[in-house]
């Protein structure tokens, strides 16, 4: 018993810490660019005293394919944070991580496409269970007005933009370090997303302390301390198993946004995100890669 709570009670704290992350972003109440911004660059400026002696040569060694590659993962995953961070803004907490926890399923899709690796039978169900499940979110919140159901693509959109990053950097993984390679893409990340709020004429400064120390929390509780546990987990206990325990954030996330806003959101995202949250199990224990 005492053996399984210390490989389990590690990832228990990553799930409580990653479902932190939409609060925090609420808490910051600052543009969608800016927050994503601060906390790829915070994170990066956190990891790279860690990273940067064997990325460095490791980044060197890259040739031109696998370069443009690293660059694609940091753009994709930019692009991830932009969009969810701004689902944020228009729809509940919980409608927005549970769609954006459908990034597993835009990953089979993408590697059936893209990689030619077509799902298994039970993987494809699990595929027509989340979509079920999205759409019936978003029917329920079209009915609130176009607010809610934009949020609600854009959360779409960012599991989407996640899924790229994951099937980009698939051959990476095994090229690079895992330092190289996440300092690698928060860094592209953290840069296009500086480039993305320049161009749009989004304040990267100038903010209260209120709005910096969600900034900080965002780099350091979800990012940092969140995945980071996650990783170790992964090196003690199976893949479906952290994936299973990975389920726990929209319901922590939402937990933690009726406690703390007292926001409930409707009948139709709990029962949406009831098959979304079955197809996720399915996918975790389907023997996906």
């Amino acid at each position: 018993m005492t053996l399984r709570r210390t490989r389990f009670g590690p990832l228990l704290f990553a799930v409580l810490c990653i479902s932190f992350g939409s609060i925090f972003v609420r808490l910051a109440q600052a543009p969608p660019l800016s927050v994503s911004f601060y906390r790829m660059f915070l994170a990066s400026l956190f990891l790279a005293p860690f990273a940067l002696p064997s990325a460095v040569p490791a980044w060197r060694a890259l040739g031109p394919r696998q370069a443009l590659l690293l660059l694609g993962s940091g753009a994709a995953l930019a692009l991830h944070f932009a969009t969810w961070i701004a689902s944020l803004s228009l729809t509940s907490v919980a409608a927005s991580v549970l769609l954006v926890e459908m990034t597993p399923v835009f990953t089979l899709l993408l590697a059936w496409i893209a990689l030619r690796e077509p799902p298994t039978l039970r993987l494809a169900g699990a595929v027509a269970l989340a979509i079920a499940g999205a759409a019936w979110i978003a029917s329920g919140d079209s009915a609130a007005g176009p607010a809610p159901l934009r949020g609600d693509l854009l959360a779409l959109a960012g599991a989407a933009c996640l899924a790229v990053h994951h099937v980009i950097g698939r051959g990476l993984r095994s090229a690079l370090p895992v330092g190289a390679y996440v300092l690698g893409v928060w860094a592209v990340a953290a840069l296009v997303l500086a480039s993305l709020a320049f161009s749009s004429n989004v304040p990267l400064a100038g903010y209260p302390p209120r709005t910096l120390a969600a900034f900080l929390a965002l780099a350091l509780v979800p990012t940092l301390l969140g995945h980071g546990l996650v990783n170790v987990s992964l090196r003690a206990i199976p893949a479906a198993v952290v994936g299973l325990f990975l389920l726990g954030e929209p319901i922590g996330a939402s937990l933690l946004a009726y406690a703390l806003f007292g926001e409930v959101p409707p009948a139709s995202t709990a029962i949406g995100g009831g098959l979304v949250l079955g197809a996720l199990a399915l996918v975790a224990t389907g023997g996906s890669r």
